[in-house]
């Protein structure tokens, strides 16, 4: 049982033993203990048995002898408990042992010697208090050490200080005093301090005595009863001692347990504030960190904008160069006009003055006439006759100089005037007069190096191959046709010719076309398409709201235009949506066939092939081709432009979203930004365009559009992604649709469009129409547009 790892600690009286082993934990701090006591029967019950067992008997009933018994073991067994209660409390694990005998020592080496114990705590003076050089000063202690087997070593212990140290071999050695030195005991000492312990012992002995000598006085005259109820009282006075030394005990265990849980509190607030202060310093240092990290990033976005400020400051001082040497010039044009003027009237009073003199001369020469004689006739007819052919001719070349000078004044008119109009009146005829071109196979197949896979960009249905390439200097898309797209050459020409007619600011410009290949030349719409703005194709950055809206209200404005000319797009979708550099929306992929084109490949359609998600469900079943045909891909668009989500199941999310209280915001598109509160009203009608009945499908005009234009005012402050510049081009919705210009004074019509006033006024002249959307304007009014005006000057102004 005696293990290398457990101390064994002998322990008797409370106070000396809680010492003991307090010394024990803070010194030797074993990982196990084992509280060892020997207990004494009481030395009382043992007289009486030794004495006279027929008195013990007359005094003593069984019963009584085993309360006795049976209280010293409690006793016993609770001064244990506290001793094991005590190491649990110091987190160290603990198990008693003990004997029965009638001498301690003798009992502590037999344990010793049964369970083969290795190392020993154990009093050496209990009834005594600490000295420097102390030895050994009980009995008890001097035999253990003297008879204990040689392999135990004991520490013999005195009120917490190391007295004497035993060790394996059985040599002894006096534990080091304060200062470092030992010292060893006199035998003068030893035998002083061995005297008295005998003197003790003796003096215990005599009491013993004294109460035999009571137990037998009876045949002096002392009856049972008397002898009965002193020693009934001397056990009373036994267990009120006890019950002292027990609550004694007690307080010093609660008191041991207090400051043992104190010093474990304090260690753990000590633990807990360096782990605070830990953390704090970790925190602390990550701050700092980032505090660096942020003026870092402040210094690089300081010298980023010091370098655009010089960048804008020297865009400022060109733009200012060049003003001025716009203004020379006009102010040189200026001058030359005040000097041809100048000089044409000069002209005009020299020729006035002509007419003066020939008239006087006129005069003149009649009255001569009438006063000369007859005789002179002949010579003063030919000198009157030669001063009026002469002045003829004089009249002549002032005339001619006269007609000269009126035309070069008209000239100068009509100049000045189409300098004055010239920018507004090309733009307007570039726009809605852009001549047709008929290029040649062999010019496009130079374009695009005979037709080379470098060149290819797409291919759309029915065979039709798109390729990008430089036509006479401009960037152009040619769209080569399928042999499945037209049955013969007069059907594509018929298409070609209804497409020359389709003019609109939102529509692909249709350049030209080639006949002998079939292939239609339109403009290059530099920005993608809306279906790679929606999938984020070539990392592009996502739309504004504002940005979807304004896509949305073109897009709604270019159907009304188709519907009002009686014609259907029939192939709606994003990727038939393209992006200008200012974001304005281009429809891509139209024309009168389309429909009918539908018809035939909705026909063919089996249950097995994947349905277009843009098609109206409506068109699969009845075949019928309206304007309603359009309203479904719309309602579709528009939803994946507020939520950025795919097309499967997206107007059954918008219901659902619309059902739940009404809130959208985990339908919309957090990446577009806030979204205002018009957008739940969108939201509904783009739901309704998608409703597989088309008679529940609102109206564009009166419906969606009006919701739109609401949005619209928002639009006006829209930021591109690419920065102005002294060469950039200005925003589309800065700019007339009529003119195709921007704009001086921008007025909103009854139509929700802005255009210049002076161009609507012309227009309303002889238009009661919309010249967007080609109806009826339910008034005249004109509205100024403060706002846009506003940002239009602050753009020009930041040019």
């Amino acid at each position: 049982m005696g293990s290398e790892d457990t101390i064994y600690v002998a322990v008797g009286g409370v106070e000396e033993s809680e010492l003991t082993l307090l010394w024990v934990l803070h010194n030797l701090k074993p990982r196990k203990v084992c509280i060892l006591h020997v207990h004494q029967p009481s030395k009382m019950i043992s007289s009486m048995y030794g004495v006279d067992g027929n008195l013990a008997e007359i005094i003593f009933d069984q019963q009584q002898i085993r309360g006795l018994e049976e209280v010293g073991k409690d006793m016993m067994n609770r001064i244990l408990d506290e001793h094991l209660l005590f190491c649990s409390q110091a987190g160290v694990s603990a198990i008693r042992l003990h004997i029965q005998m009638d001498d301690v020592a003798k009992g502590i080496v037999e344990l010793i010697r049964r369970h083969n114990i290795k190392k020993l705590v154990m009093g050496a003076a209990a009834d005594e208090h600490f000295s420097e050089g102390m030895w050994l000063m009980s009995e008890k202690a001097q035999y253990v050490n003297e008879n204990a087997p040689f392999s135990c070593q004991i520490w013999f212990i005195c009120r917490e200080h190391l007295v004497h140290t035993r060790f394996e071999t059985g040599q002894s050695s006096n534990a080091p005093s304060p200062s470092g030195s030992s010292y060893l005991t006199s035998s003068t000492e030893a035998a002083g301090i061995f005297g008295s312990t005998v003197s003790e012992e003796r003096e215990e002995s005599e009491c013993e005595i004294e109460l035999y000598d009571v137990l037998h006085s009876g045949e002096e005259g002392s009856s049972n009863d008397q002898l009965f109820d002193r020693l009934e009282q001397a056990l009373k006075e036994a267990e009120s001692s006890n019950q002292k030394a027990f609550e004694e005990s007690d307080r010093r265990v609660k008191a041991e347990m207090n400051a043992t849980r104190a010093m474990r509190q304090a260690k753990m607030l000590e633990r807990l504030y360096n782990e605070c202060k830990r953390e704090n310093e970790t925190a602390l240092a990550k701050q700092n960190e980032s505090l660096e990290n942020i003026k870092r990033l402040r210094e690089e976005e300081l010298s980023v904008s010091r370098e655009q400020n010089s960048i804008l400051e020297s865009q400022v001082t060109n733009s200012e160069r060049r003003m001025k040497q716009l203004e020379d010039e006009l102010s040189s044009a200026l001058e030359q006009l005040q000097v041809s003027l100048k000089e044409r009237d000069e002209l005009q009073i020299e020729l006035e003055n002509s007419h003066k003199v020939i008239e006087e001369l006129l005069r003149k020469q009649a009255e001569e006439t009438s006063s000369t004689h007859m005789d002179q006739f002949n010579l003063d007819q030919l000198s009157v006759s030669e001063i009026h052919d002469a002045t003829l001719d004089q009249l002549e070349i002032c005339q001619k100089e006269k007609d000269e000078l009126q035309v070069e004044l008209e000239n100068t008119r009509r100049i000045n005037k189409e300098l004055l109009r010239k920018q507004s009146e090309d733009t307007s005829n570039s726009h809605l007069q852009q001549p047709f071109i008929e290029f040649s196979l062999s010019e496009i197949e130079e374009a695009t190096e005979d037709f080379d896979q470098l060149y290819k960009i797409a291919e759309g249905a029915r065979g039709s191959v798109y390729y990008k390439c430089a036509l006479r200097h401009t960037e152009v898309v040619i769209k080569v046709l399928g042999r499945n797209s037209f049955q013969d050459s007069n059907e594509f020409l018929r298409e070609v010719d209804d497409l020359i007619k389709l003019r609109h600011p939102n529509l692909v410009n249709l350049i030209g076309a080639c006949p002998e290949k079939r292939a239609l030349v339109y403009e290059y719409v530099p920005n993608g398409s809306l279906e790679d703005h929606l999938n984020s194709r070539n990392d592009m950055p996502p739309l504004s709201w504002q940005s979807r809206m304004h896509i949305a209200t073109q897009l709604c404005s270019t159907l009304m235009f188709l519907h009002a000319g009686k014609l259907v797009h029939g192939n709606l979708k994003p990727g038939n949506i393209l992006l200008d550099d200012n974001f304005g929306c281009k429809l891509s992929d139209f024309g009168s066939c389309r429909a009918f084109s539908l018809v035939e490949n909705s026909s063919n359609m089996t249950e097995s092939s994947n349905p277009n998600p843009y098609l109206d469900p409506d068109f699969r079943n009845s075949r019928r081709v309206s304007h309603s045909l359009d309203l479904y891909p719309f309602g579709i668009i528009v939803l994946q432009l507020l939520s950025g989500r795919s097309t499967q199941g997206i107007a059954e999310s918008a219901q659902s979203e619309l059902l739940n209280g009404g809130n959208l915001s985990s339908f919309l598109d957090s990446s577009a930004g806030n979204w205002p509160h018009q957008v739940a009203q969108l939201t509904h009608l783009a739901i309704r365009c998608c409703d597989i009945n088309r008679s529940r499908r609102p109206d564009l005009a009166s419906d969606v559009l009006k919701v739109l234009e609401t949005m619209k005012p928002s639009v006006a402050s829209i930021a591109y992604a690419p920065e102005s510049n002294e060469d950039s081009e200005p925003p589309s919705y800065f700019l007339c649709p009529i003119l195709q210009a921007v704009m001086s004074d921008p007025h909103v019509a009854a139509d929700g469009y802005t255009y210049e006033a002076t161009a609507l006024q012309d227009w309303l002249a002889d238009h009661d129409t919309s010249p967007m959307t080609n109806l009826r304007l339910p008034n005249l009014n004109l509205i100024p547009n403060f706002p846009l005006r506003s940002a239009i000057q602050q753009w020009q102004e930041n040019r």
